[in-house]
């Protein structure tokens, strides 16, 4: 089976599906002068994976320009398309996915842009393989609890 290249993020008010698909991919390179390749690479800069699987990142060895990750996230939530908050399913347009970076990361701490931004771009780089649910147990063959 393929990856997905779209993944679902915990973010702002909810949970949210990030997805560059192609005319979201083409507009963050016209905007951003890069490559979606050159942004990847200079997003993942200074963040590295620890044995345990989780990242960390060294934001003095990094190059991310915080515009790119605004942009990423942006972009991402477009192409999502939508979300869940408080359990209800929400739509995400342009207006709604604006709105949401603009009121959770432009004055928040550089880092959880960050993180969302190397997560979605390497979801559509790399692919993504969502965690398997868990199968149900079944009964015992003789009935018996």
């Amino acid at each position: 089976m393929t990856p997905a290249t779209a993944i679902e993020l915990e973010f702002a008010d909810g949970d949210y599906l990030f997805d560059l698909k192609l005319p979201q991919i083409a507009e963050l390179q016209e905007k951003r002068g890069a490559s979606l390749f050159a942004i990847f690479a200079r997003t993942l800069k200074g963040r590295y994976v620890l044995p345990d699987g989780s990242e960390v990142g060294a934001p003095l060895e990094g190059e991310a320009d915080p515009l790119d990750l605004f942009e990423v996230v942006r972009l991402g939530l477009i192409g999502g398309g939508r979300g869940e908050v408080d359990g209800r399913r929400v739509e995400v347009d342009e207006i709604r996915a604006g709105k949401l970076v603009k009121h959770y990361l432009h004055d928040a701490p550089l880092r959880r842009a960050w993180d969302l931004a190397a997560a979605i771009l390497a979801a559509r780089i790399e692919g993504y393989d969502p965690p398997k649910k868990a199968e149900p147990a079944s009964e015992p063959a003789n009935g018996m609890n």
